[in-house]
């Protein structure tokens, strides 16, 4: 049987609930409504209310539809229906599939001269014109095939909810309100880079001339110039076709004898560490899954086994997969006997110049700090500075200092229902998003909400929210 499912959730300012003015309503089949409630939360709207059908006598072949909606004459928004059922509707219900019916309805069992009542609640978005929205409840018999022959029409209420204080004095001082903007630190970013030198087969004596060594070994000449080599590492490396000892072994020489080139060329590298991966199977793997030669999963799944031995792999790859592994063999194994030289530039932090010329070119490569570093060189608040923080939220969607900031951006726009959707993404506890969810809930009209947010914005060590607490006083004050 169809039950309501309820859509709970968690807003930025959450106002209270308001009891709709009338509180009882009882229609001609003797369904009554009572305890009617909204709530309205940024762009969410809850309705509730109590549905007593303990006076409804229904026969045992029929069932009454009960339909929520709200409209304002032009508008109109139609909730999940309450099906309330006779014994035999009942057991059709339950023997049709549930695809036919909307799962958001709820299916009632009705037991005649017995009490029954169940609270219904929906959650639905909120719109502006349901402020003067008529909040109607349409009764509707229905036989066989749920076709209704009859319908009434009871409304609950004439207003859906209670219209906020909106007043000239909230408006004027939300501008004035002062928010709180997280500055990500701006720290330093450390670089690397790879260059390859490769050998020939069993070899590793170094041969200027081969696969391109000469142009590696001028690209490295080129970036110790540059003098921010902070460290190295040189990795040698072997495919994996011959004996695993040997190749290890082989490995390591390459990378002895690649220092020991670097060494006598003038290209000596700072704090170098020497080591040996014997086999990259990492760069294997990498080969097959970027380039999709025939079995490329099952070859990756043999280099991952680790049921299979590293001096093994290779004889399994070529037993089970002789052409792919002859393809490998001739084309991509050439680019795993190499050493791998990794160097450790020195962190580096843009300049604002450097930024701005960034932003200008490619923001994408510009860190969450860089961004804010440009966006506080503007005043807060002009066109420019909202632009860096739109651009900074859309850049960095994760992080929890670009979505505060872009909500204070889109409350000072009057886009409270962005603003909501921001913060609905942040931490309760966050300082900054207690400020301004506090706003918000101002904005709203909710002013209790607004001091308590404001309070612990201002315990967390937030001065925008002590000033703004003395202006929400100030505000109450005049118009008590």
């Amino acid at each position: 049987m169809k039950t309501l499912i309820k859509q709970f959730f968690t807003l930025a300012a959450l106002l209270i609930f308001q009891n709709i003015e009338a509180q009882i309503i009882i229609s001609d089949n003797g369904i009554m409504v009572s305890d009617i409630k909204t709530q309205q939360t940024g762009n969410r709207m809850d309705v509730m209310m109590r549905v007593d059908m303990s006076q409804l006598k229904i026969k045992s072949n029929r069932s009454l539809r009960v339909t929520p909606y709200l409209t304002n004459g032009q508008e109109l928004i139609q909730m999940p229906a309450i099906i309330i059922d006779g014994r035999r509707r009942s057991i059709v219900h339950l023997r049709e599939s549930d695809d036919q019916f909307p799962s958001s309805d709820i299916y009632v069992r009705r037991h005649n001269n017995k009490e029954q009542v169940i609270t219904y609640e929906y959650d639905m978005p909120y719109e502006s014109w349901m402020q003067s929205a008529e909040f109607a409840m349409r009764e509707e018999w229905c036989a066989c095939h749920d076709i209704p022959y009859s319908e009434d029409i009871i409304t609950i209420a004439k207003s859906l909810t209670t219209p906020k204080q909106t007043t000239t004095e909230i408006k004027n001082l939300i501008p004035q309100m002062k928010f709180a903007y997280a500055i990500p630190k701006q720290e330093s970013i450390a670089q690397t880079t790879t260059l390859n030198i490769y050998f020939p087969v069993s070899k590793s004596q170094i041969d200027p001339n081969f696969m391109g060594n000469s142009d590696t070994f001028e690209q490295l000449r080129k970036a110790m110039q540059t003098q921010d080599i902070e460290s190295a590492k040189l990795i040698g490396y072997a495919s994996p076709e011959g004996p695993y000892p040997f190749n290890t072994e082989l490995a390591l020489a390459r990378a002895e004898h690649t220092n020991k080139y670097l060494t006598n060329n003038n290209l000596s590298l700072p704090n170098s560490t020497i080591t040996s991966g014997s086999v990259d199977w990492a760069k294997l793997r990498e080969m097959l899954q970027t380039n999709y030669i025939s079995n490329h999963l099952k070859i990756i799944a043999i280099i991952d086994d680790v049921n299979i031995k590293a001096e093994d792999k290779n004889k399994v790859i070529r037993e089970q997969y002789p052409l792919e592994y002859n393809f490998m063999l001739h084309t991509w194994y050439p680019k795993l006997r190499t050493t791998a030289i990794t160097l450790n530039h020195k962190a580096k932090v843009k300049t604002l110049s450097e930024a701005k010329s960034t932003l200008q070119s490619n923001p994408k490569e510009l860190s969450l700090a860089d961004l804010y570093m440009v966006a506080l060189s503007y005043e807060k608040g002009s066109k420019e500075w909202n632009d860096i923080i739109i651009l900074a939220v859309e850049n960095y969607p994760n992080s929890n200092e670009a979505k505060v900031n872009a909500a204070n951006v889109a409350i000072a726009n009057g886009n409270y229902a962005k603003a909501a959707e921001y913060l609905n993404t942040l931490p309760q506890e966050m300082p900054e998003a207690m400020n301004s969810r506090g706003i918000l809930a101002m904005a709203n009209g909710d002013y209790n909400e607004a001091m308590t947010l404001f309070e612990k914005a201002q315990k967390a060590g937030i001065s925008e929210a002590t000033y703004n607490l003395s202006l929400l006083k100030e505000l109450i004050k005049a118009t008590a």
